[in-house]
């Protein structure tokens, strides 16, 4: 016979059921529901165990009959066997697909489809009335298409597990079949609690159980003609559906409300329900809301705290540590236990990190009740990296990020240094197979032995596998493979059972459980694979491909790790028991309940129309929405004693949240309740002193506050007196962060003179690069080139590398054209003769040539390279065309290139030799080109793969120095000529300054959108001459602006020089011409700021005072930022503004 029960949740249904359970009995209940069932039969029956009574849900009941029964033998896939075959099917129709073109290899797509197929399983909807339901559809309509595309795919995957397997759902169909023969059923009452609404699936399942067992007795929640009747509809229909399920098997059913005697008492009436958590019950829902009447005031005035608590928060952070605080009051004035409390919130995708954080620092135990993915997990990368390694993927990436995962027999040093070598030198393809050369000489020998004994050992590792991995052709030889490399090899379960037992000890629960069953899904995995594929040949991308569907299908449920904690979870999947408080965290509008996801292959209006033909075949959008809203009713009158709720008023970019309705109808039903502030807005410090480790940083917020001219309250100095008495390391670093100075001790002489000084003359030389350097940051200099730390190089093309070929480049061109006794500009040189095919095969020849042994062949490692190697050949033909052109058109009568200045007897130049009291400072360096022009002028050109623009106040602040250096070094005479004469001191030249350029070696960007195309080649030309331009300053003296610029009319191609109308030659910007007193004028005030620079160096300045220029700075793309602490927020910061 057929029992149905129904009432509201006012009443107490587990007595209801447990008053009335006697002998053998089944308890169906959900899946998620299983483990709460079981407590509450615990607490109820008053017993320590379960004899006679089974708790059970519908997956296990169908393994417990076909157990006992027998079954037919066919091979059971679960959804992440069917989610790897869909991957291979829908792979194979990609052609076919029109609607989903494009999606075929989206692991959401393929679950999507794994979901609908599941679904029209559960609704008895096969392949085969699938047609007959298109027929009654528009041919032109989306949702035909849609369903046209699925029917191929639903048809194929049918055929594919035919007689062969069945999935969960034909599992399911398989053993509703056995019931009838199942003695367990036969001999058994069944009593089915926790459902709110049954698939036709589900509900074939029921018919089964009533028509088979001793008694049925469903209990379900459900109201007859109530103010909120909407909520109930979905358990009313299933009321009414489980009564032609009776009358179909012509069997008697009863149906009957839940005796009043079973509703649960308030405080008023002498029970534990509070009243409020009872009107809210009747109300919550309900249409017209009746308001809360305080009538229990006089007992509710003995409690400080109310009910119910509603709370606007400021951000979710704020939110989360308010329901803390909360909590904490509980624990310690309440003296409730962490079980006695739940927290559910509906947003763990955002706020789960949040809830995680703030939980583990107020040490609360809790269990989050939410299924974890294992893509994260290391043994599911060492699968995919292996498969990838085999299929060739020799890369840094995949090597390296094999050897990351920890599963192999190698240390986190030698990995890491591992990782170091083959991202510099880019060890890529056979590189792998031989032992490195690569860099040999920038490593100690026995560093670079270690280095190739683990390069050894793992490409031992990888051909083990890849060898027989390749040779194996079918699904199931290769899966052999791989899980006896896995198991034998690499003895991967022996390391995974010591790793469980590491993360268990060290209090890595929830860890160690997940580590605890990865082989086993690995294994299972591997299993289904084999069963669907196994005889199918497959290429390694293939296997990839269908493997890592499968790993992303999967998620691992977790079990609570003690009696006594937390839960916390989501209205939906958490079955709550009793609890006296329940907080809601995140009750915002679209979460609370939740808004339509629109996931899904259809929408809910196409799923209408399906509905309108007669054609269920999935779960309308519209029942979802009630489970929730029933979920939600269940759940927020579940607490005895207390209901905190709160929402956020902006979210984590500050983008602003509204309250959901159920917050809002909360407000309604007790408007006398007045809207709390979070504990952060507020500023209550008794509030924020949850825990040591908690409150720690908002005392050190209140403290700085403190020093900023607030009043700092009593209670945070006593909280700070406490830390000072029972934790006083911690109290001094607080303090040590609350009155943090960025402030540094300057060197000592003696300390200077190690750190900089040259160990064989015990002179201070530094260079002019070096020098700027310091003058822009002398702490970023000190750490530079005083502590010397290695920055981590990479076997690449990139800026440093380009500007060395660039210059290379130029210089052996230059030296080419350049013949001795020549004057370069004299008619007979070659760089008046030369043309610009002859230009361009020189520049290409030396390409070429310099790119195999470059870095060791770095131009020649790959296809990236090997562009690179050509647009290199583009720039340095279009630079070096120019420079031809300048040279030309000027008047130059020798010229260096790569000129040092220094004091060995071989250099272009003597250094330069700034006095400092009694001791010298040497500046020496390499100049890019000097050229000696007509009159004993100098002009300094500096290549510059940037975009370098020189301003003579930067150069007086000491921001840019290094073109006047250069023109200073070079208007010494030569070391050559004061060897001729026989004299060892430097004296000055009589040579002068013509000026100082940067030459820009990049390839531009040129807008040809307006330009016709008839002259877009002339156009195309112009742009790239006026993009080498040089930049700089010059003497406004007209035979030094006729060496640089020649003769020219109008704008001036070399130098930004035009000719105005009267004739007279002016400057196209701020500055670009000088007098020569004026150019004197800027030398001797950037000699004085040299001067003062090399004073500070030598002294031991490492002052972290960074130069500011407009919006760049010294510390923009500073290396060493997290060195110095430098921030505007700490006292003493500032930059030095230069413009």
């Amino acid at each position: 016979m057929l029992y149905i029960y129904y009432g509201r949740d006012n009443l107490d249904k587990d007595r209801f059921i447990f008053d009335r359970v006697t002998g053998r009995t089944i308890l169906l209940v959900p899946d998620q529901f299983t483990l709460q069932a079981e407590r509450n039969a615990f607490e109820y029956l008053g017993v320590k165990g379960l004899m006679d009574l089974e708790v059970i849900s519908p997956s296990r009941l169908g393994m417990r009959v076909l157990r006992e029964v027998g079954g037919e033998k066919t091979v059971r896939i679960d959804k992440y066997g069917r989610h790897m075959l869909l991957s291979k099917i829908i792979g194979q129709q990609k052609e076919s697909l029109q609607v989903f073109r494009g999606m075929e290899t989206r692991t959401s797509f393929i679950e999507l489809v794994n979901n609908l197929i599941s679904e029209m399983k559960q609704f008895n909807t096969s392949p085969e009335e699938l047609p007959a339901i298109l027929s009654k559809l528009n041919e032109d309509s989306i949702l035909y298409r849609k369903l046209t595309e699925v029917h191929a795919i639903y048809e194929k995957y049918e055929e594919s597990i035919q007689g062969k397997y069945v999935d969960t759902e034909d599992y399911l169909q398989e053993y509703i079949s056995k019931i009838k023969d199942s003695k367990l059923v036969k001999e058994s009452e069944c009593w089915v609690y926790g459902f709110d609404y049954f698939t036709p699936k589900n509900l074939d399942l029921l018919r089964e159980i009533i028509g088979t067992a001793k008694d049925v007795h469903v209990v379900m929640t459900y109201c007859e003609k109530s103010r909120d009747e909407e909520i109930f509809a979905l358990t009313g229909d299933i009321i009414r559906k489980l009564e032609r399920v009776s009358q179909g098997l012509a069997m008697k059913y009863h149906i009957a409300e839940i005796p009043t005697e079973y509703t649960i008492l308030t405080a008023m009436k002498g029970g534990e329900k509070s009243p409020e958590i009872a009107a809210l019950e009747s109300e919550l829902f309900s249409i017209p809301v009746q308001r809360w009447r305080n009538e229990w005031k006089q007992e509710r005035e003995k409690d400080d705290l109310s009910a119910v608590t509603l709370v606007q928060s400021a951000n979710m952070y704020a939110e989360v540590e308010t329901a803390a605080a909360f909590i904490t009051r509980l624990i310690r004035e309440k003296r409730f236990r962490y079980k006695d409390i739940a927290v559910i919130c509906n947003d763990l995708e955002v706020r789960g990190s949040i809830i995680k954080r703030v939980f583990e620092e107020h040490e609360f135990p809790f269990f989050m009740d939410k299924k974890r993915s294992i893509l994260h997990n290391p043994v599911v990368g060492l699968h995919l990296y292996l498969l990838q390694l085999a299929g060739g993927k020799l890369l840094p990436e995949t090597v390296i990020g094999m050897a990351k995962t920890g599963l192999l027999d190698l240390s986190a040093d030698s990995i890491e240094e591992l990782e170091n070598y083959a991202y510099r030198y880019k060890i890529r393809g056979g590189l792998w197979k031989n032992d490195f050369k690569r860099g040999i000489t920038e490593y100690e020998e026995e560093r670079f032995a270690d280095i190739n004994h683990s390069r050894e050992y793992i490409f031992t590792l990888i051909e083990d596998f890849a060898a027989p991995f390749k040779k194996a052709e079918t699904a199931g030889e290769k899966i052999a493979v791989f899980y006896y490399f896995l198991k034998d090899r690499l003895k991967l379960q022996e390391k995974l059972q010591v790793l469980m037992e590491e993360q268990n000890r060290n209090g890595y629960y929830e860890v160690a459980f997940e580590t605890a069953q990865i082989w086993k899904i690995i294994v299972e995995l591997f299993d289904q694979l084999v069963t669907i594929l196994g005889e199918e040949k497959l290429s390694i991308h293939e296997l990839e491909t269908i493997l890592r569907a499968g790993f992303e299908s999967v998620e691992i449920g977790l079990l609570p790790s003690t009696i006594d904690e937390m839960i916390v979870g989501t209205m939906q999947r958490t079955r709550i028991g009793k609890v006296k408080a329940l907080v809601v965290i995140g009750a915002n509008d679209g979460i609370l309940p939740s808004a339509a996801s629109g996931d899904g292959i259809l929408n809910d209006d196409e799923k209408a129309v399906l509905f309108q033909h007669e054609a269920e075949i999935c779960k309308l959008d519209e029942l979802r929405s009630l489970e929730e809203k029933l979920a939600i009713y269940r759940t927020l009158t579940k607490p005895e004693v207390y209901l905190w709720m709160s929402y956020s008023i902006s979210d984590n970019d500050g983008k602003e949240l509204k309250p959901s309705m159920i917050f809002n109808k909360l407000t309604q039903i007790f408007p006398a309740l007045k809207l709390e502030e979070d504990i952060v807005s507020k500023g209550d410090p008794l509030a924020l002193m949850a825990s040591k480790r908690n409150s720690i940083k908002h005392m050190t917020a209140a403290l700085r506050e403190g020093l900023e001219g607030q009043l700092l309250r009593d209670e945070w100095k006593a909280a700070l007196a406490w830390y000072k008495a029972y934790d006083s390391p911690l109290a001094e670093l607080v303090q040590e962060g609350i009155f943090f100075k960025v402030k540094e001790e300057k060197l000592r002489k003696e300390q200077a003179e190690l750190l900089y000084k040259r160990e064989e003359s015990s002179e201070l030389s530094i260079s002019p690069s070096r020098l700027e350097k310091f003058g822009r940051c002398p702490f970023a200099h000190f750490v530079n080139y005083g502590l010397r730390p290695e920055e981590k190089r990479v076997f690449e093309i990139a800026g440093r590398e380009i500007g060395d070929i660039y210059h290379l480049c130029l210089m052996k061109l230059s030296e080419h054209l350049t013949k001795k006794g020549v004057p370069i500009t004299d008619e007979k040189s070659p760089w008046m003769s030369i043309t610009p095919d002859e230009c361009a095969h020189f520049v290409g020849e030396f390409i070429d040539k310099e790119g195999a042994v470059y870095q060791e062949g770095l131009l020649t490692g790959g296809k990236e390279e090997s562009y690179k190697a050509s647009r290199l050949k583009r720039v340095c033909t279009d630079a070096a065309q120019i420079l031809i052109e300048h040279v030309q058109q000027g008047h130059i009568e020798e010229v260096f290139f790569e000129a040092e200045f220094g004091k060995a007897s071989k250099k272009h130049f003597p250094p330069i030799e700034v006095s400092i009291g009694e001791e010298k400072v040497f500046i020496e360096g390499k100049i890019d080109r000097v050229d000696f022009l007509p009159e004993d002028y100098v002009k300094i050109i500096d290549y510059k793969s940037g975009s370098e623009k020189f301003d003579a106040e930067e150069a007086k602040a000491g921001w840019k120095l290094q073109l006047m250096l250069y023109l200073k070094a070079a208007t010494v005479i030569q070391p050559q000529a004061l060897q001729e004469e026989k004299k060892t001191e430097v004296i000055e030249s009589a040579r002068k300054p013509a000026g100082v350029f940067y030459f820009k070696l990049d390839e531009p960007m040129i807008n040809a959108s307006n330009i016709e195309r008839a002259a877009l080649t002339e156009k195309v030309k112009e742009e790239v001459r006026k993009s080498f331009k040089l930049d700089g300053i010059m003497v406004n003296e007209p035979k030094v602006i006729e060496s640089i610029a020649g003769d020219f009319t109008g704008s001036s191609d070399i130098v930004s020089i035009r000719r105005n109308k009267e004739g007279v030659i002016v400057g196209t910007g701020k500055d670009k011409l000088l007098s020569s007193e004026e150019f004197s004028e800027l030398q001797q005030s950037i000699d004085v700021k040299i001067t003062q620079l090399c004073a500070e160096l030598a002294e031991g300045s490492v002052a972290i005072k960074p130069k500011k220029v407009k919006e760049q700075t010294a510390c923009t793309y500073c290396l060493y930022r997290s060195i110095c602490h430098f921030d505007l927020a700490f006292e003493g910061c500032s930059y030095e503004v230069v413009k």
